[in-house]
């Protein structure tokens, strides 16, 4: 992977952080098309929209967040949203899903820089606002009985630099709330940001509990340390409160940068990982093709042509079982077309043949290293450079396995 050089800081500068990452997803493209031989559309497809998704995320400016608020159905996400961005925007309510499609708020400043970026994502509703740093994403509410409210409550959490989880007093130990979302992704809990919203409901005296046992509940989903802020985005009286917290803790996640980034490498990681145990262990076809010629010539030599073509078989036929589908289909058409050759080369040399009736002590036996060659040429050879695309992709991921752990040890320098 071309690497740019490092800004000589125990830390490296964003833009070289980003510029590497994009290097990266370069090394991903080798790898996939490495792959494309030896695996499915379906195995390949998770890497291939990991990829898109980070070169979506990464077009943008570095020096703006997207925070998208994520919450179910009457926790206050939209009067949340409303009142980060300042107008009302969102469409409020306390009792039925509200939130159905995904809208944005834009900083005014940025123009259309993130228009690619929300096309990619499918966010059709934008707004812009004064703000400067953030861009705030209102998600379809997550509880929804809409399942295709839920699909892209799923479809986008992956995509957004901040998943703001915005609950209430009532709802914060929600099951489903931490057991369908909470729990499977502790590996990006660095991005999170618990809101406890609606905390004018309780008295000083009861706030102050349920926090802790929301960061416990979080501590017990394998998120410990996960900021909780109290909101009051719509207070029975007076003005909203908490928001200033809040907006402290955008500010924390816009200059640790770098753990954004360390979140793309862990998807990237995930993804890879996962094409490696399809890809399987390295092939023993090596070790064992010599013998296993050398068994088949020395049959055929014998007259024994059903022998070898046993051997050859057998041989083959393990090899498919033992690696992917599509490698698999491939080693089997060889181990098909096996019987024809090794009854061609054995009637080429004579194999079985009946002895002349005259000078028949002049006949020459079938030399055994002859047919071991051939044998090795017609049938195993194609066999090989089958499992030669199979190691070739197999390296390719291997690489990019090692490039993404060195970017990540890079990443929390």
């Amino acid at each position: 992977m071309p690497v740019p050089p490092s800004s000589g800081s125990s830390r490296p500068h964003l833009w070289s952080m980003r510029d590497r990452l994009l290097a990266l997803l370069e090394t991903a493209d080798l790898a996939v098309a490495s792959c494309a031989r030896v695996l499915t559309e379906d195995d390949l497809a998770p890497l291939e929209k990991t990829v898109r998704g980070l070169r979506a995320r990464l077009a943008y400016p570095d020096d703006v967040l997207v925070v998208a608020l994520a919450g179910g159905t009457g926790s206050g996400k939209s009067s949340l949203f409303n009142v980060l961005v300042g107008e009302e925007l969102a469409d409020v309510g306390g009792v039925r899903p509200t939130t159905g499609a995904p809208e944005a708020a834009v900083p005014r400043r940025l123009g259309g820089a993130l228009d690619g970026y929300l096309d990619y994502i499918g966010v059709e509703t934008r707004h812009v606002f004064d703000g400067r740093s953030v861009c705030l994403l209102d998600l379809p509410d997550m509880d929804s009985v809409a399942a295709e409210h839920r699909e892209r409550v799923d479809a986008l959490i992956p995509l957004v630099d901040v998943i703001v989880w915005v609950t209430d007093p009532e709802k914060y130990r929600d099951a489903r709330l931490h057991r369908e979302y909470l729990r499977p992704l502790a590996a990006y809990s660095s991005q999170f940001i618990c809101v406890l919203n609606q905390s004018d409901r309780l008295s000083d005296d009861q706030l102050a509990p349920v926090r802790v046992d929301l960061a416990r509940a979080l501590a017990e989903d394998g998120l410990p340390g996960v900021p909780v802020v109290a909101t009051a985005a719509a207070p029975a009286a007076g003005p909203p409160n908490g928001i200033e917290e809040l907006t402290e803790e955008f500010e924390v996640k816009l200059e640790n940068r770098a753990t954004l980034y360390s979140r793309m490498l862990i998807d990237l990681d995930e993804m890879t990982a996962g094409l490696a145990v399809g890809l399987g262990e390295a092939s023993e076809f090596d070790e064992r093709a010599p013998a296993v010629a050398d068994e088949a010539g020395t049959a055929l030599a014998g007259g024994d042509t059903a022998g070898a073509i046993d051997v050859l078989v057998s041989f083959l036929d393990g090899l498919a079982d033992a690696t992917t589908a599509v490698t698999g289909a491939s080693l089997r058409r060889v181990a098909a077309e096996a019987p024809a050759h090794v009854t061609r080369i054995g009637a080429e040399a004579g194999v079985g043949r009946p002895p002349a009736r005259f000078f028949s002590w002049h006949k020459k036996a079938p030399d055994v290293s002859e047919l071991t060659s051939r044998l090795n040429m017609a049938v195993l050879r194609p066999a090989r450079v089958v499992l030669a695309r199979h190691a070739l992709a197999r390296a390719a991921v291997a690489e990019l396995t090692l490039e993404v752990a060195s970017l990540r040890a890079l990443a929390t320098r």
